[in-house]
Formats: C-alpha cells, sequence, structure tokens
C-alpha cells in the first residue's frame, strides 16, 4: 500500500536522521527503521525515581548521585571478579553490583555523577543494586525528573537516555498516528484517546496513568490484527478459482482408496475441508490431533478430491523420515491406481531429480512429497491447488509462504501433532480455522507410562526383555548424540554398544541419530521397520515420521531434559498396534519443574491437557511453534498475559471490521507491522 501523505513523517527513514554511527547501529539492531518504529519501542519497565533514603528493599528504583568509589573484588566463584560502585545522594548510600565487568572502575572513577536502576535490597546494614540500567548523569539534578523512570530495551552501544531523548524529539508526531478504532468503541470502552496513550506510556506521571494507556494501546493493537485478519478473509472469499464439487459418486470414489474406515473425528474433519473447498475462497486450516489420529489420511483425503479437478498436491515435510514416512503411505494406498506420487529428496540423482522435476512442471505428477526442498527455486507445478505442511511449527514463515507462491493461491493445510492449547488457539491461528481429530482408530490401547528411579532399572529391563522375547521392538532415547564433559547425560552412540554389549546381547541393536547421512538413517529405520533390528538407540530424531506397529517399548534416558510437549510426541511413537505398550522414563530429577513434568506425563496421554501444563510452566514466549507462526511482533500487548483484552478485541472485531473504513486498517496495519502482517497465519 502506498504511504498516504500525512504518513510521511512516521515513516520517515531514521537513517535519515544526523544521529551519531554508534546510536544508529545500535538502533539498527533493534530493528527500528522510521520513525513510527521510534513511537512504537516502549518501555519493557518503569523504575520508582527515589532517594536512597526512601528505598524500600524490593523495589525497582532509579537513583541519581554521585560517585564516591569503585572497587574490583574477587568472587567466591573462582575464576569471577566483582565490581563495586559506591553512590551516594546526600540522603544516603547505596552499593552497586556488577559481575565480570571490570573496566567499569575506569568509567566510574570518584566524584562522577551517574544514574543506576534495578532492583535493590537491603541487608546487613547497606543498601545494594544490581543496576540494569547505569549510565552518566547530568552534572545538576533534573528539576522535573519523572515519579516513574521508563527502562527502554536496549541494544550495545545505546544508553537508555539516548533513546529516550529520541522518542521525545518525535513525540509531537503522536496526534497524526490514525486511529483505527471506531468512535463508537473507543467512547464505550472508556479508552484513552490514542495520543495521550503515547504520552502516558513514554512519561507516566502515576501509576494508575500508565495502566490505563498500557491498556488503551494493548486494545487497539489486537483489535488491529483481528480486523486485519478478517480483511484477509474478505479478499479471499470472492476467489473461485479453486472451487470444486463433491458429489456422492466423487465421495464414494476417494474414500474406497483406504483399507479401513474413517473414525468419527476423521469423517467431521473430512466434511470441514469438503466445506472449504467447495465454497469461493481459499481453504486456511489447521488438523491437530495426536500422533496416530489419522492426520495424513484425511489430509490424503482431501488431495484426491483436488486430484480429480485436475490440481496437484504438495506435501511438505521437516525432516527426510518424515517425508519419506508420507511416501511410504501414500504408495501403500495409491500404488496400484493411476494417481503418481513423487518423494523430492536432497540426495537424489541429477538425471532423476531432472526427470522427476519435468513430471512435475508437466502435470504428469499429481502428489509430490518432500522436505525444504520444495521450496527451492526450480521447482516448479503445473496447476499446484493443495499445500499440505506438516508439523507446520517446524517451518519458518518464510518457508511457508514460498511453498504457497508455487501456485495460483492455492489451498493451505497445516497438521501438527503437538496439540496447540485452546487458550491460545485464537491467540496462534486467529486467521486459520482449526479442526481437532480428537479420536484414535479403534483398537488402540492407551500407552501405560511409568517413571523408573535408577534402583528400578534392573526390574525393568526384564520386563522389556520378557516384550522383545514375545515379538515386541524398543526405542532407547538419549538426549545427546555423543558424550559430552560439559553435560551430564546419556548419549545415544555411547549406550548402544553399551545395549549391544551388556545389557541386551542376545537381541540386535541398531543406531540411529541426526548426524548421520541421510541415506543411512533411512536404512537403519527401514531395518528396524522390517524387524532386522530388536532395539533401535536414538536421539529425538525418531520424534517425527516414524511408523512401526510392532514397536511397543520405549525408554527414555535422562528423561528429565526432555520437555512435556517432546515426550509426549516421543510416545506417540508406540501404542500403534495392537499390543500393549510402554513407556518408561529413566530419570533423577533435581527441579520441582522437572518432577512435575514427569508426573504430569505418567498420569496422562491427554495431548491438550499435556499442552495447556506445558504451557503454564514454559509460557508463551518458549511454546512449541509460537517463535514461527508468523505473528507480528506486538509492541504494547503479550499474548501470555493479555488474552482477555485480545478476546475482547476479537469480539468486538467480528462487528466492526466489516463497517470500519478499510482503507484506513489497511493504512494502519502498514504504519504499525509494515510486510511481517502480509505473512501472518502462513
Amino acid at each position: 500500500m502506498a504511504v498516504q501523505a500525512q504518513d510521511e513523517p512516521l515513516v520517515r527513514s531514521l537513517a535519515d536522521l544526523p544521529l551519531p554511527e554508534r546510536v544508529a547501529g545500535a538502533i539498527k539492531r533493534l530493528k527500528l527503521r522510521r520513525v513510527i518504529d521510534v513511537l512504537n519501542h516502549f518501555p519493557r519497565a518503569y523504575n520508582v525515581r527515589a532517594k536512597i533514603a526512601e528505598l524500600k528493599s524490593g523495589d525497582t528504583a532509579t537513583i541519581v548521585g554521585e560517585v564516591t568509589s569503585a572497587n574490583n573484588k574477587a568472587s567466591k566463584k573462582r575464576g569471577f571478579k566483582l565490581t563495586e560502585v559506591v553512590i551516594t545522594d546526600g540522603s544516603g548510600s547505596i552499593k552497586a553490583v556488577f559481575f565480570q565487568q571490570p573496566w567499569l572502575t575506569g568509567r566510574y572513577k570518584p566524584g562522577v555523577r551517574v544514574k543506576m536502576s534495578g532492583p535493590v535490597d537491603y541487608a546487613y546494614g547497606s543498601w545494594t543494586i544490581k543496576p540494569t540500567i547505569h549510565e552518566f548523569a547530568p552534572p545538576m539534578e533534573e528539576t522535573t525528573a519523572p515519579a516513574l523512570e521508563p527502562e527502554y530495551p536496549l541494544s550495545e552501544g545505546l544508553a537508555n537516555d539516548e533513546i529516550a531523548a529520541l522518542i521525545a524529539r518525535h513525540m509531537a508526531l503522536a496526534p497524526t498516528i490514525p486511529d483505527p478504532l471506531p468512535k463508537v468503541l473507543s467512547e464505550s470502552l472508556r479508552l484513552m484517546p490514542l495520543d495521550k496513550a503515547y504520552a502516558a506510556i513514554h512519561g507516566p506521571t502515576s501509576r494508575p496513568q500508565l495502566a490505563a494507556a498500557q491498556l488503551s494501546l494493548k486494545y487497539r493493537e489486537f483489535f488491529l490484527i483481528q480486523c486485519g485478519l478478517r480483511l484477509r478473509q474478505r479478499s479471499e472469499e470472492g476467489d473461485a478459482a479453486l472451487k470444486i464439487d463433491v458429489t456422492d459418486e466423487l465421495r464414494t470414489r476417494a474414500i474406497k482408496y483406504f483399507p479401513f474406515e474413517f473414525t468419527g473425528a476423521q469423517k467431521r474433519v473430512s466434511a470441514e475441508l469438503e466445506r472449504d473447498m467447495t465454497r469461493p475462497g481459499r481453504m486456511h486450516r489447521l488438523i491437530q490431533g495426536d500422533v496416530g489420529s489419522g492426520k495424513t489420511a484425511v489430509a490424503l483425503y482431501a488431495s484426491l478430491l483436488m486430484i480429480e479437478h485436475g490440481f496437484q498436491a504438495a506435501f511438505m515435510a521437516p525432516t527426510e523420515v518424515l517425508a519419506r514416512q508420507h511416501y511410504a503411505s501414500l504408495t501403500r494406498y495409491l500404488g496400484k491406481t493411476k494417481v503418481r506420487i513423487a518423494l523430492l529428496t536432497g540426495g537424489m540423482k541429477k538425471s532423476e531429480r531432472d526427470e522427476l522435476l519435468d513430471d512435475l512442471a508437466r502435470g504428469r505428477t499429481h502428489v509430490i512429497i518432500g522436505t525444504h526442498a520444495l521450496i527451492e527455486d526450480d521447482v516448479k507445478f503445473r496447476r499446484l491447488g493443495l499445500c499440505v505442511i506438516d508439523e507446520q511449527h517446524k517451518f519458518g514463515v518464510n518457508q511457508r509462504a514460498d511453498l504457497r507462491r508455487k501456485g495460483d493461491r492455492p489451498h493451505v493445510l497445516a497438521m501438527s501433532a503437538t496439540p496447540i492449547p485452546r487458550t491460545l488457539s485464537l491467540t496462534l491461528y486467529g486467521g486459520l480455522d482449526v479442526s481437532v481429530i480428537d479420536e484414535l482408530p479403534p483398537g488402540r490401547k492407551p500407552v501405560l507410562t511409568d517413571w523408573v528411579h535408577r534402583r528400578r532399572e534392573a526390574a525393568c529391563y526384564e520386563k522389556i526383555r520378557a516384550e522383545l522375547k514375545a515379538g515386541g521392538r524398543a526405542y532407547f532415547i538419549y538426549p545427546l548424540v555423543e558424550g559430552s564433559e560439559a553435560v551430564e547425560a546419556k548419549s545415544a552412540v555411547e549406550y548402544a554398544e553399551h545395549l549391544k554389549n551388556e545389557i541386551f546381547k542376545e537381541f540386535r541393536v541398531g543406531l540411529v541419530h541426526g548426524q548421520m547421512p541421510s541415506e543411512e538413517k533411512a536404512s537403519v529405520m527401514e531395518r528396524f521397520r522390517k524387524g532386522e533390528i530388536d532395539i533401535l538407540a536414538a536421539t529425538v530424531v525418531v520424534e517425527v515420521g516414524v511408523d512401526v506397529p510392532e514397536a511397543n517399548i520405549m525408554v527414555i534416558e535422562n528423561a528429565e531434559r526432555f520437555g512435556l510437549a517432546q515426550i509426549h510426541q516421543l510416545r506417540g511413537r508406540i501404542g500403534r498396534g495392537a499390543r500393549q505398550s510402554f513407556l518408561y522414563l529413566f530419570g533423577e530429577p533435581h527441579t520441582q519443574d522437572a518432577i512435575k513434568r514427569l508426573e504430569i506425563i505418567c498420569q496422562t496421554t491427554d495431548g491438550f491437557r499435556i499442552a495447556e501444563e506445558d504451557l503454564k510452566m514454559r509460557g508463551f514466549g518458549d511454546f512449541a511453534g509460537t517463535r514461527q507462526s508468523g505473528i507480528p511482533k506486538l509492541h504494547a500487548g503479550d499474548f501470555e498475559r493479555d488474552l482477555d483484552v485480545l478476546a475482547r478485541a476479537r469480539k468486538d472485531a467480528a462487528v466492526h471490521a466489516l463497517t470500519t473504513d478499510e482503507s484506513l486498517l489497511r493504512r494502519c496495519l502498514e504504519l504499525h507491522f509494515g510486510r511481517e502482517f502480509r505473512l501472518l497465519d502462513v
């Protein structure tokens, strides 16, 4: 969208400003490119400006004073140095403590005035501060010092006061920032006007004023994103290029390829896909379901419907192991049909690759399966109609977009065996329709999970030996490929030999890990699948894409080192056949979090409950896949803490998006998010 004339000062490049080279470099590292980006660079914290005599233990405060001494000391921890800088402001003294920064004694010499912010504590008769910000202060105390001192995200070479001054220099432009919120909404919700909210967020005079400004900006940000998603949906509703007709005859013809009856959940989700593909617009749907719930079969069903109408389908998987697994599954279903399936891998001979790509470009190949190789420039389709992206959170947002660009706005079907907590579905996938396969095929028995302490390992080995003699197969999962002096954990390479030569001499032991060549990994996995290997020692390379119904035992060594979602994903590798399956967690956790993880995984096999617990323990930022979900960087809101504000904004956007000036919304989206929003929910 072209920049409107009234926005020109807001989108002026910071490179045009007369800034010192050091400051310009630091701002660039913070990814601040335009004036509006600087105004949207909100403080990460607010420190109470106080005299030392007025401090309270536990405060996060800003103090200004004069250095009286600065000394380096040896720490109790060998090789570490402490730097102690003592400051006085006339009302008292405080000691600033720094770790491994001995050069600061040369910077903060006696007599120098400094400003320091951070948590303060009073112990053994003296005050200490651990500074998060420390810089020189003006020679004289400011007479208008703010009660709340903003603390900004910084980059090396940039002082807090310097970014604050740059923001203050452009605050006069705040009234020109367009407001996406209809007046009727801002008045009914009693939100602070936009320009006043910007002034208060950067220079609050009180906690209540700050809270009002934060709410005003958070709500507007969430409202804008939700309206943007609805604009995208509206723009695609009239596109009938991919619209197909699904008759009873076609449905019957497609379903007969599967040697089993779909579960109720698979039938429900298949019907949802049919609705998407039989109406104008582009399908953009996420299928969630535990490992083994039948997501791939449903995706193949959708592919068959598209193929019958002359389209092609692409399955993109994050690993070659998973890609080969999909290829094996699809050829098992369709091997005797006229549907041509191809597998594109990185290690193919040039002649084979050239022939495959030629068939694909001419439309002779109907379904292609591959990894990131599918998005390479020389991969061209005749008529790509459906992109299936498995374990979609393992791909970067640009990679997912690159696959879509291989066709003319193809349907997108994402799949994930990592359950997304219900409380986050609308956050992560606001622009996606979400389907859930919450039913396992009949005959599957829940995996029995047991946390095994070291003293019980020998007895556990005997149980495993009995299962192996009865025809079972076992995975032994290790956190490391090879031993490390830096990490106390078992390694796959070392313990594969231990299993082979000491514990299970009578059984055949194989080894697979991520550092092996792809062909070697595939060969080992195939031997395990065929029963030529009884025990597979492995790293988490088997987390996805390994389907061996006879495997009914898994041991995870150092289980305390694995996350909840990861253990649940690994557990999905067993329990795929008729035999009872067992997961044994070997480990001696030393933290309450690690103990809680093992207790939870033993209590339930419900992937959604596990996902909710995982979210509670790890927080939104570290939750599986969210960093690559394509969500624009928020300036004011926080997806973890502000779900209630998001929910209200989403509800209001559903009503007001259609009546709000579309050009205004697009202008606001371009100003605040730029190109980031164009990739949302790919």
